[in-house]
């Protein structure tokens, strides 16, 4: 996923488990062993005697005279791993802890749901990813079609064997949400863990209620594809809760890798002059796949615009500073790729559905009504 959804790093088409990851946990723990294993168990003499061919299996380390067991060497690697987990920044330091509330939360499920059934979590894992059909030659020529403009002239043969894997991943992902979800909802649990809050100044750029006790900050790129996908998104959480709700719109353009984003947010911006930026914010999203030198104009063509005005603003650069401003306040966030959300300061980085995006306000709305 370019930069997108991923605030941390690319996401190729052959990391679409990730989503399952964020989301689930489940995925990993299918892809690191047996789910319901407690460390240590299971038989981990063959793995220790291949690393210490010839030497005891138990011995990682001669100094001297004194032997360093394999088990001295964990110890130093957890105080490794820990003094790294907290030199990370604070809001990265909460999402690995939420991660990990969930990931037991949801071990709980399949465990207990296992015992409920008779069997063992590993088999009721195969069984939920064993009824996921695979993806046809259709499926994945159709995907191709659809997705060319994203694949910069790759031909269909030669990423065939990628598109089938994300499609197998999403619905992998899409059986695991079937799965989990209810189960989470009707599970008695709570995090008692508070995540962090950033305090980002509303700018004039507001859908909703402007006196809403919650607002969504969006940071977004206009070519980002996972920033598209976010606005129905979006859209589906503002009718959800239309006088709770404001969506205040921050530009984050990728420079490097979305020539014509930057140009976008400025030219979004010369809209709003004419009071028509979210209009024009619209527009770009729907010819996203098309921008070009000339797209500017004839977005504001089409929206009946007055062309010389507009013309003049985009020439003149005259909102480059405030395109500047909303990329430094997002850096500032922790904000490093697109959509990154935040609800009432708390971030939520990441292409989100409206089921995740309306927990958060439930949380937000509840937590200002104890208060």
């Amino acid at each position: 996923m370019t930069q997108h959804a991923h605030p941390t790093r690319s996401r190729s088409l052959t990391t679409a488990s990730a989503r399952a990851v964020s989301w689930l946990g489940l995925l990993a723990l299918l892809g690191c062993g047996p789910l319901g294993m407690e460390p240590g168990s299971g038989d981990a003499s063959a793995g220790d005697v291949s690393a210490n061919a010839g030497g005891d299996p138990g011995v990682a380390l001669i100094i001297g005279e004194r032997e360093v067991t394999i088990g001295e060497l964990h110890e130093h690697m957890k105080e490794q791993f820990i003094e790294e987990f907290l030199n990370q920044p604070e809001d990265r330091i909460f999402e690995m802890h939420e991660n990990a509330v969930r990931d037991l939360v949801q071990r709980h499920i399949v465990k207990t749901e296992a015992q409920l059934r008779g069997t063992t979590p590993e088999a009721l894992s195969e069984e939920i990813t064993g009824a996921v059909g695979e993806p046809s030659d259709e499926d994945v020529a159709d995907w191709f079609a659809k997705n060319q403009a994203r694949l910069r002239g790759a031909q269909l043969e030669d990423v065939a064997g990628q598109i089938e894997l994300l499609l197998r991943d999403e619905r992998r992902t899409d059986a695991w949400k079937a799965f989990i979800e209810p189960r989470l909802e009707a599970l008695s649990w709570s995090m008692v863990l508070k995540p962090p809050r950033t305090e980002l100044v509303a700018t004039r750029l507001v859908r909703g209620n402007i006196e809403a006790p919650v607002t969504i900050t969006a940071f977004s790129d206009y070519q980002c594809p996972y920033c598209i996908r976010s606005e129905p998104v979006l859209a589906e959480v503002l009718r959800r809760y239309p006088d709770q709700v404001r969506l205040v719109h921050r530009h984050f353009p990728l420079d490097s890798i979305h020539p014509f984003a930057r140009p976008a947010s400025e030219a979004s911006m010369c809209a709003e002059e004419q009071g028509r930026f979210w209009d024009y914010h619209d527009a770009i999203f729907a010819r996203q796949g098309r921008l070009e030198e000339g797209s500017f104009a004839e977005i504001g063509s089409e929206l009946g615009l007055d062309a010389e005005a507009l013309g003049q603003c985009i020439e003149e650069r005259r909102y480059m500073d405030f395109v500047n401003a909303d990329f430094t306040a997002g850096r500032d966030a922790g904000v490093t790729g697109t959509p990154a959300f935040f609800i009432n300061g708390i971030a939520l980085k990441g292409a989100r559905d409206a089921n995740e995006l309306s927990r958060a306000v439930d949380a937000e709305l509840s937590r200002i009504a104890a208060n």
